[in-house]
């Protein structure tokens, strides 16, 4: 007969916070932004690491690209996130019992009352086959199914900065078959995947050249151009399980937007938007002799006041797609922008010679 958790306890309360505790410090994190890691997880996808409960998703490169003037995209689709949290494989069913029952051991003392009412079921659920609507129970932990499949849990997102969304996936730890994904909000998938490594991605700054290169004159035009060499694909992999579940998430630059910094400039071409050639390079560098509107840059109408300067700032825009362990196909997450505003000061003078 199925016992009936009573509603207060099924709920993310006692019976949870007291698991969290069990489980040496609540919801796994995956690893920060320092995390340096490169090797993939253990095959079983996760563990105990030093007493603290993990869930490593493996990233390659380890700091998806990072280095001196890159920085994070920024999805041009304001309604667009990455998860603030997900459930991931993390236990085989020999090592939970073994988790649970150290935590036991350490912590059952401390629980009075309701709390420890609570945790005698919780305990029951996974020992005696304890069952409420949606949780159906274990016997013994499901040792007798070890290496059929694995214990899913929670793990936080440390790079969210939202608290309450990130300990939303609070679900006590439930058994899953190999090769099954669980009907649940925020499973692990290569799509979810996609996502982190979108958010780990760095991709190059913009380092502008421009002529003339220090101090800009009204209505003369300032030729802008940036490198080719940076401005290439990027590619991260996110990975988990050994790596059975991946995706690999790829930005590739597709524009490049100037904004002067006043209104009182005039931009080319016409609109701001400078294409990006197929070498990578944006513009052309301006040489002796140049006549004429440059293919990129801007043109300024007014002086800056006296110890001031306009920002100009050059945006490049990336197309953001991925593929992932689920299939061949391509798949769209929204474009990303990255750009660094660059100091600019122009005078006004009667003749210009070059």
């Amino acid at each position: 007969m199925q016992a009936v958790i009573p509603a207060r306890l099924a709920r993310r309360g006692l019976a949870i916070s007291a698991v969290a505790v069990l489980l040496s410090g609540g919801p796994a994190f995956a690893g920060g932004p320092d995390d340096n890691t490169t090797q993939p997880p253990p095959a079983d996808g996760g563990g105990q690491n030093h007493g603290e409960l993990y869930a490593k998703v493996s990233f390659t490169p380890a700091n998806g690209h990072d280095g001196p003037g890159r920085g994070p995209l920024k999805s041009t689709d304001v309604s667009w996130s990455p998860p603030p949290c997900w459930y991931a494989p993390m236990y085989g069913a020999k090592e939970y019992k073994e988790v649970f029952q150290k935590g036991w051991a350490e912590n059952s003392g401390d629980w009075q009352g309701t709390a420890g009412t609570a945790m005698g079921q919780v305990r029951d659920h996974y020992t005696d086959g304890y069952s409420w609507p949606g949780h159906p129970g274990y016997k013994d932990f499901n040792v007798a199914e070890d290496g059929k499949g694995m214990f899913w849990a929670g793990v936080e997102n440390p790079a969210s900065t939202d608290a309450l969304a990130r300990g939303s996936c609070s679900e006590i730890p439930f058994w899953v078959e190999n090769g099954k994904t669980p009907p649940i909000k925020n499973a692990i998938s290569p799509q979810l995947l996609s996502e982190l490594a979108y958010q780990r991605m760095r991709v190059p700054g913009t380092n502008v050249s421009l002529s003339p290169q220090t101090n800009q004159t009204v209505n003369l035009p300032t030729w802008v151009w940036l490198s080719g060499d940076e401005y290439a694909p990027v590619t991260v992999r996110a990975s988990v399980a050994g790596g059975t579940i991946w995706a690999e998430t790829t930005a590739t630059p597709v524009s490049v937007h100037i904004e002067p910094g006043t209104a009182d400039a005039n931009v080319f071409p016409s609109g701001g938007d400078c294409p990006i050639g197929k070498d990578g390079h944006v513009g052309t560098p301006y040489t002796k002799g140049s006549t004429g509107s440059p293919p990129c840059g801007v043109t300024y109408l007014r002086s800056t006041p006296n110890g001031s300067s306009y920002q100009l700032t050059v945006t490049v825009t990336w197309k953001v797609t991925w593929r992932g362990s689920d299939g061949p196909a391509v798949h769209q997450l929204p474009d990303g922008v990255f750009g660094t505003p660059t100091p600019v000061t122009v005078k006004e003078i009667q003749t210009v010679v070059r």
